[in-house]
């Protein structure tokens, strides 16, 4: 399933015009959208049985009442405020909440559930006109659309393969139901500037590059279009291997030996510390080895710790991306 899952294919909007809502003197805004996008159906989690298939979602615009299964659209919804979206009231996923947001996880804010199981007695009472699930969720689609009265169900799950896309057509629907703010632009702008810009100088720098993820004592590898694959795709590392990982949608990465590492002899290593983003003690120490110390990351100091709650615990965010590319631009500051 978790492959089943990180493999769910990019969303796309498009809005369709049904009543009207009054926005100002002399504008109007639709009172719902349709949102063409790639679902699960599940009967349960980690249902072998589980299929995806592409629907049309019709969503009340600027809903009220949001459940939130995503620490990203969270991100993203935090970033330009929910007041200036006129949503009222929110339900979120109390554990691993990122410090940052850390804001919403208070007793006035309905506890949805789990990033992988909804809380359906609490969602129930919340009532809500929007739930937004991704990849850990998705097998979710059936249950919330049962359960919840046919609600209006937004997957953001994002593409390994194309992550930045994902995150801008995330931004793209949020504008279509969120009354069409034009900070959703700004945001999609600002991203792109800044991705092009360490794109530029990973380029220039013909760095290669390994991306591990240390859990414990434990290190996997990850590669081309793999989980953290934002590094080789768009930001242009090269892949030390490049035939590692390519497109894998493992989600913990494949085991890699610390003699892989120095026959690899990557120029840069790049580390998600899993513990410490899921709250968990640092894996302090793990990489810290003769082995690692041969390689050319370590002699030349190119050994970047990564954000790990911004790549593992909220991707597909605005301020989260942010937070990843500059991660990224460290090597050359």
């Amino acid at each position: 399933m978790k492959k089943l899952f990180l493999a769910i294919a990019l969303v796309f909007s498009v809005s369709i015009l049904t009543a009207c809502t009054i926005v100002g003197d002399d504008e109007a805004y639709p009172e719902t959208v349709s949102i063409t996008q790639v679902i699960t159906k599940a009967e349960v989690r980690n249902d072998p049985n589980a299929t995806t298939e592409t629907i049309t979602e019709v969503i009340p615009t600027n809903p009220k009442k949001v459940a939130i299964f995503d620490f990203g659209a969270l991100d993203i919804l935090d970033f330009i405020g929910l007041e200036a979206l006129g949503i009222e009231k929110i339900a979120i996923v109390k554990s691993n909440v990122p410090a940052y947001l850390s804001k919403y996880n208070t007793d006035s804010v309905t506890n949805a559930g789990t990033l992988f199981e909804p809380s359906f007695d609490d969602l129930d009472l919340f009532s809500p006109d929007l739930v937004i699930i991704s990849s850990r969720s998705s097998w979710s689609y059936n249950s919330l659309k049962k359960e919840l009265g046919n609600v209006a169900v937004l997957n953001v799950a994002v593409d390994n393969t194309d992550y930045l896309k994902s995150v801008k057509a995330t931004l793209a629907n949020f504008k279509l139901i969120f009354g069409g703010h034009d900070k959703f632009d700004e945001m999609a702008e600002t991203l792109d500037t800044k991705t092009s810009e360490v794109k530029a100088k990973a380029i220039e720098s013909g760095f290669k590059s390994l991306i591990l993820m240390t859990n414990g004592d434990d290190i996997s590898g990850y590669g081309i279009g793999s989980r953290f694959g934002f590094i080789h795709n768009e930001l242009s590392f090269q892949a030390a291997d490049p035939n590692f990982g390519n497109a894998d949608a493992n989600a913990h990465g494949d085991n890699v030996s610390f003699e892989y590492v120095q026959t690899l002899n990557p120029d840069v290593i790049f580390v998600v510390d899993r513990s410490q983003a899921t709250g968990g003690e640092a894996s302090i120490g793990v990489l810290d080895n003769d082995l690692v110390k041969s390689t050319n990351a370590y002699k030349n100091s190119r050994i970047i710790n990564l954000d790990s709650v911004s790549w593992y615990i909220v991707s597909g965010g605005y301020q989260s991306t942010l937070t990843m590319i500059n991660d990224a631009d460290k090597l050359f500051s």
